[in-house]
């Protein structure tokens, strides 16, 4: 004899279970780690913009330069990366599959000393 709320228990796990079976293969991920160009050391706290037609996504590096981004619909990215004292760089034809994170890292350049006026 079965209680009702084990009943209850075993059907909502089995519901739980059928969800996330369902969303298998649905989005994928890009991750990385932003470095400059010149010294190879990692930059933290560089924007990212990653869009495609069908979305567009912020994120931030972390201490160690890296970021990471999920449930990203499969699709074709453009990665913009921005900070303060680098040159802002565009990298297009960045993949994303399902069920997968693709590892794309970038450098940045430091942007060009800026001349007085007058000079």
């Amino acid at each position: 004899m079965f209680k009702p709320s084990l009943l209850l228990l075993g059907l909502l796990v089995a519901f739980a279970s059928q969800a996330s079976w369902a969303l298998a293969g649905s989005s994928g991920g890009i991750a990385g780690t932003v470095t400059d160009a010149q010294t190879g050391a990692p930059i933290p706290g560089v924007r990212l913009q990653i869009t495609s037609p069908s979305q567009t996504v912020n994120t931030t590096t972390d201490a160690h330069g890296h970021f990471v981004v999920f449930s990203l619909e499969p699709d074709n990215y453009t990665l913009t990366a921005e900070k303060d004292g680098y040159a802002t760089r565009t990298a297009a034809g960045y993949s994303v599959y399902a069920d997968q994170t693709q590892q794309y890292d970038l450098s940045l350049s430091p942007a060009p000393a800026a001349t007085p006026p007058g000079r």
